[in-house]
């Protein structure tokens, strides 16, 4: 996949941050993609305490290992190849259920709102959980019966959750199953003509309508996508 893909990654960034040349670490794309997937599927809740396993133990596998705080910032800087990687991997996935589900990423507290806050300014804005007001982002998330991520999104705060779906559910065929605030006749009707069908349960004001046994059973199960969420915001 790598070597496809790292001449395309590498033009992007010089595009992007309007460079000529980008320095290249002492370990290759491939390796800081590995080290950061290796973290997240291991028991380890630390970082540091992860890097610090792996220098001692397995440093044989890689060219060179850097410092602790080189590690971080390399993980942190391509972030984007691991997506890639990610979608790569997902896609063509044949998917008969799907679970679809948001969570709010705040970048500060909320007395801090008030006063002004610079961090992500380019993406963060004030947004409502079910819970409270936030400033930040949200994550969109989109899981299989697996309980693996299929597809993510990352809008700003006061994105709703039903303008993300069409975009999370591109080039997929299978039922989707969400919660109230995915309640929409004209998303509904969109996404039926992909072949995508969108079942939630009905608000307390609509005109309730007995669902299909297998409805009724997928649409509890989405207490797992919310379980994925709590894991991943472990870490």
């Amino acid at each position: 996949f790598f070597k496809k893909f790292e001449p395309i990654y590498w033009q992007f960034l010089k595009q992007e941050n309007k460079r000529k040349r980008i320095r290249l670490a002492t370990l290759s794309l491939s390796e800081i993609v590995t080290i950061a997937i290796c973290y997240k599927t291991s028991q380890v809740n630390n970082f540091k305490t992860f890097f610090q396993l792996l220098y001692q133990f397995e440093s044989k596998l890689f060219k060179s290992l850097p410092c602790y705080k080189n590690m971080l910032s390399l993980i942190n800087q391509h972030q984007l190849a691991i997506h890639a990687l990610h979608r790569a991997l997902s896609k063509g996935q044949a998917c008969q259920y799907l679970w679809i589900d948001s969570t709010p990423l705040p970048v500060c507290k909320n007395k801090r709102i008030p006063r002004g806050h610079h961090a992500l300014d380019d993406i963060a804005s004030r947004g409502k959980s079910s819970i409270d007001w936030f400033y930040g982002c949200k994550l969109h998330l989109l899981m299989n019966s697996e309980g693996q991520i299929v597809n993510t999104v990352l809008s700003t705060g006061h994105i709703s959750d039903i303008r993300k779906i069409e975009e999370l559910v591109d080039g997929l065929l299978a039922t989707v199953y969400g919660d109230r605030g995915y309640i929409g006749k004209s998303i509904k009707t969109k996404l039926l003509e992909q072949n995508i069908d969108l079942i939630t349960y009905p608000r307390k004001n609509m005109r309730v309508s007995l669902l299909p046994f297998s409805d009724e059973y997928h649409l509890r199960q989405r207490k797992r996508i919310e379980t994925l969420i709590g894991l991943l915001k472990e870490k």
